[in-house]
């Protein structure tokens, strides 16, 4: 009996550890003196100076109301000098005034960068593999770039980034599939003072 005993202390110990570990990772969020809700969560699609352009995957279907079918939430947000295009993050606002033709526009109050996996056999990330995507010539001309999915394809060494164009009329027909190389990207050199 001592045995059961036991085992069923030790299974609860493990119990709680993994219960203790869950709650540490839900309070890795940004820090702050009260609870936050859902921040705005999405790719950075784009940068101009301190501010980024973030889109949500996610759509919302306004097609019953008359509106867009595929509505895909966008702000470009303010304050947000870190975030690199190509990262999945996820952005508080200050609670300011949003603007809201689309994209909209906020003031970032902190931001939680995620981050972007690199499978085995990769040279590049994930971040890395959609922002080379975003500045080939077909996603250049997307002008509010949806990120759909990324998929890396070992046994020929290349990336496959699937996006859409938020803005555009057809959305069956504004998907993009791009091909990235799988290629370690060039440090800058730094020149050397001579002595």
């Amino acid at each position: 009996m001592s045995n059961r005993v036991a085992v069923l202390v030790l299974l609860m110990v493990i119990s709680l550890t993994g219960c203790a570990g869950q709650i540490q990772d839900e309070q890795a969020q940004p820090p702050s003196d009260d609870p936050k809700e859902k921040g705005f969560t999405g790719y950075v699609v784009d940068r101009k100076e301190d501010s980024i352009l973030v889109v949500s995957p996610e759509y919302e279907d306004f097609g019953s109301n008359g509106g867009a079918s595929r509505y895909y939430p966008a702000k470009w947000f303010s304050n947000a000098p870190d975030p690199q295009v190509g990262s999945y993050v996820e952005i508080w606002t200050d609670g300011g005034p949003e603007n809201e033709p689309y994209p909209g526009r906020a003031r970032a109050e902190s931001i939680a960068e995620y981050t972007a996996a690199t499978p085995d056999g990769a040279k590049i990330s994930e971040a890395d593999a959609i922002r080379g995507g975003l500045y080939l010539p077909d996603g250049e001309r997307i002008s509010v770039p949806v990120i759909e999915d990324v998929e890396f394809q070992a046994d020929t060494g290349t990336w496959k980034v699937r996006m859409r164009d938020a803005m555009a009329v057809d959305q069956d027909q504004s998907h993009v599939e791009l091909e990235v190389r799988d290629v370690e990207p060039v440090e800058p050199v730094q020149e050397h003072e001579s002595e």
